[in-house]
């Protein structure tokens, strides 16, 4: 069985990406990578005083469960206080270029396909971001992906953006949790290449 996934590929250039998000500042060490995985640095784009700004920050949110929460469902970001301010004030996106699906034998994991956008080399997934500060004030900041339910054989889809949906998820401006909330449930099942991952 495949699991909801929990890698991705970001194999696209830098210019690809400061082309297709409009990238005014990269404050990120950016590099092509196969396989970005939880609670590790991923590069993120989201709106710093009027600009896109590429950084980096870390792919699951913490304190809140014990243990990281890598995806928050666009159905249930309602139910948590939390979630629902950085719905409303803190929204990224994260840049891909394919994302990984992977079946679970025991405790190892083996890649099974990938899905790539069907028209793009790189697109953008709807992100969620917030800062923790440890016991010595040390920042940390963090993100999710906000998936979709109901997708395909896996049940639950990153949602990706473009366009119009991209400008307005990016737009601080743009913060009316209802507005937001409508502009989610309007974002339709994307359209993906697949291709197997070769052992």
């Amino acid at each position: 069985m495949t699991s909801m996934n929990e890698r991705y590929a970001l194999t696209a250039e830098l210019a690809d990406l400061t082309s297709e998000f409009k990238v005014d500042r990269i404050e990120y060490a950016f590099f092509e990578k196969e396989q970005y995985e939880p609670t590790g640095q991923i590069p993120v784009i989201r709106p710093i005083g009027g600009q896109r700004w590429l950084s980096a920050q870390r792919w699951g949110l913490m304190p809140y469960w014990g243990k990281s929460s890598l995806h928050a469902d666009r159905a249930t970001l309602g139910e948590k206080r939390y979630l629902l301010n950085m719905l409303a004030k803190k929204r990224c996106v994260i840049p891909c270029s394919a994302l990984l699906f992977e079946r679970r034998e025991g405790k190892k994991r083996i890649a099974v396909y990938r899905r790539r956008h069907a028209e793009k080399r790189v697109f953008g997934v709807a992100g969620l971001f917030d800062v923790w500060l440890d016991s010595e004030k040390q920042e940390y900041p963090m993100c999710t992906i906000v998936t979709a339910s109901g997708y395909g054989a896996e049940g639950s889809m990153p949602l990706i953006l473009e366009g119009e949906a991209m400008d307005k998820w990016l737009d601080p401006a743009y913060n009316r949790l209802e507005s937001v909330r409508e502009l989610l449930l309007s974002i339709p099942e994307p359209e993906y290449r697949t291709e197997p991952v070769l052992p």
